[in-house]
């Protein structure tokens, strides 16, 4: 009779071979660095890049080796420390869990935000700039006339913030402290619902922990925002789930308003909500009633900024981006991440001409897609890899210095640690997906939610362009499958029961 391997041995097998394809790929990469660097050099567009780029390319292929290597430690350590750790991680008193990890995590993002420069940086300088002006006119401009690249969300929040404490970044940045907290906790509270006590724990831990979470905190950006606001969606969902109250789906239309006056990227998220609604064990009369009240809310969030960029602008939308970005995605300057080069069909972007490039953008764009769609699903793969494949985008301008002045400082240090962390976690979620989908675990309709969360992201960005920092709202959903997986790998007696 043949041996046949149980899944543990299998899982443990596919990681080996994982963890060694990333230590000789990522360390002979960075060894041989000159070859390597020819072979990405096919993802730009000009055929060169930036020093900026250069060194996170090395930053990059040494954090593989290291992901490798904690691949190789983790199956060492898994049956004895990693299990004796989750074990006493499930006997905590809950009160003192939350107490203890939360409180860790507004230390490390206290003494972050405290130690570290503020980030005012390409898009979140704008941020800044427009959010002052505004606090000071209440009008909504740029150089002086009414735009709409941008939904109003973000600048409205930060010109409030400015107009209530003056123009203080520490205030922003204790703010986001504090909503990087409610992201730990309302993570918690979702994977709690859908797993068991322990995955839902080493979810908060893995969030805690979490570099880029931690680093942006000091980051005047949106994705802070944006991701609590997301989560609160996907919680109050699942409570809707138990508890069909009428004003839960008013609250999430409300929501949904705000993510979408935040990220014009939310614009169909209401449909996803639709979806889940379908997917729930509930009455066709109650279904239908909190989908209509779902889409009705989140339209009248919408319709006085929409009303508003009629007026003034003379399109009813919700931004006038979506062309350039779908051109930057679909052209023949298109790399797969954001690229801008000075020769451009667009008169200049700033407010006058912003409709006019908006139509211009999706007219060409849409041109050369339909001219090479087997092109346009190559620029999709691409995108999907500029998405995922690092996570440095909080350390940008640090790193933009320290590749210009030739040095390892600080900085490039803790874009390695970051990425390492990323990358583990990333993998982590992969196998966790991909044993949900094996039915592993009960799939309950709230792990469809956040299926369709991940769908409805990735394909967004298949069709723009995708880089590092878009990929920040969907780390919580993936720390609560990295979870998942890693607890079934350590002491899979305290898995969520299927």
């Amino acid at each position: 009779m043949s041996y046949q391997r149980n899944p543990s041995e299998r899982n443990s097998f596919s990681i080996v071979i994982v963890a060694l394809f990333l230590i000789v790929f990522g360390f002979s990469s960075f060894a041989g660095f000159e070859e390597a660097q020819k072979l990405f050099l096919r993802l730009s567009p000009d055929g060169s890049f930036v020093p900026q780029t250069v060194l996170i390319l090395k930053t990059s292929l040494l954090s593989f080796g290291l992901v490798g290597i904690c691949l190789i430690l983790f199956l060492l350590w898994r049956r004895n420390f990693l299990k004796d750790a989750l074990t006493k991680l499930e006997n905590i008193e809950e009160a003192n869990f939350l107490f203890l990890f939360l409180g860790l995590a507004f230390v490390l993002r206290i003494l972050w935000s405290t130690l570290i420069p503020t980030q005012l940086y390409a898009d979140w300088k704008w941020y800044d700039d427009v959010a002052y002006h505004m606090s000071q006119v209440w009008r909504y401009e740029e150089n002086g006339l009414p735009t709409a690249y941008w939904p109003i969300g973000y600048p409205l929040f930060l010109a409030i913030v400015y107009r209530t404490f003056g123009h203080h970044y520490f205030v922003v940045e204790f703010i986001n402290v504090l909503l990087s907290l409610c992201i730990c906790a309302f993570t918690y509270l979702v994977a709690k619902r859908l797993t068991s006590p322990v995955s839902a724990r080493l979810t908060l831990v893995v969030l805690a922990l979490f570099p880029s979470q931690i680093f942006f905190t000091n980051v005047l950006a949106s994705e802070i925002i944006f991701t609590v606001l997301l989560l609160l969606v996907v919680y109050l969902l699942l409570k809707q789930e138990v508890r069909p109250a009428i004003c839960l789906p008013v609250t999430v239309g409300v929501l949904l308003g705000l993510l979408i006056l935040i990220r014009a990227v939310a614009l169909f998220l209401p449909l996803l909500v639709v979806f889940f609604y379908l997917r729930s064990k509930r009455r066709s009369g109650l279904i239908l009633r909190d989908a209509v009240l779902t889409i009705l809310v989140a339209f009248l969030t919408l319709f006085p900024w929409m009303l508003r960029n009629k007026k003034t602008l003379g399109v009813f939308t919700v931004a006038t981006s979506g062309g350039i970005n779908l051109y930057i995605g679909n052209s023949p300057i298109s790399s797969g991440s954001w690229v801008w080069q000075k020769e451009n069909p667009f008169k200049d972007l700033s407010a006058p001409n912003e409709v006019g490039n908006d139509r211009l953008g999706y007219k060409l764009a849409t041109k050369f897609i339909m001219d090479d769609p087997l092109g346009f699903v190559r620029r999709g793969i691409k995108k999907e890899i500029y998405l995922f494949v690092s996570d440095f985008a909080a350390l940008a301008k640090e790193l933009d210095l320290a590749a210009q002045s030739k040095r390892v400082d600080k900085f490039v240090i803790f874009s390695i640690i970051g990425q390492v962390y990323y990358l583990m976690i990333l993998i982590s979620s992969a196998g966790g997906l991909f044993l949900f989908l094996k039915g592993r675990w009960e799939r309950k309709p709230g792990f469809y939610l956040l299926w369709g969360i991940l769908i409805y992201w990735m394909g967004i960005h298949f069709i723009f362009f995708g880089i590092d920092r878009f990929h920040f709202p969907l780390v919580p959903i993936l720390s609560i499958f990295a979870s998942l997986f890693l607890v079934s790998q350590i002491k899979p007696s305290l898995e969520p029961c299927n």
